[in-house]
């Protein structure tokens, strides 16, 4: 019987697999990793076109949602990139850090404009 998990060829009568102990009676679905990389180029992006409204003087409302939606993205990006062991960690802390800073200027901007 071949196991799902890790395709070692084992007996017929086998109930686990004797390499790496995966139930056979049971089909192997691997988890599916997110890349959680991606969050810090979004939250640059999301940060940049919040603050574009400030720089025309138009739609400050968008610059508000933005900043908002960017505030969510950036925090989760920088402490992501923080916790990951990738070797671009540097640069995704940065990143996430420029695009969180941004999105804040853009959120308190609109803020003030709107109280």
């Amino acid at each position: 019987m071949k196991c799902s998990k890790c395709g070692f060829d084992n007996a017929d009568d086998a109930l686990f697999c004797e390499k790496c102990d995966w139930k056979l009676s049971e089909t192997y679905i691997p988890e599916m990793k997110v890349n959680r990389a991606i969050f810090s180029y979004v939250a640059l992006i999301v940060g940049i076109i919040a603050v574009i409204p400030i720089i025309i003087g138009d739609m400050l409302i968008v610059s508000l949602i933005l900043g908002a939606i960017g505030l969510v993205l950036g925090g989760y990006s920088f402490n992501a990139s923080r916790l990951m062991n990738l070797p671009n960690k540097n640069l995704l802390l940065a990143l996430g850090g420029i695009g969180l800073l941004l999105s804040v200027i853009a959120f308190m901007y609109g803020l003030t404009i709107l109280v």
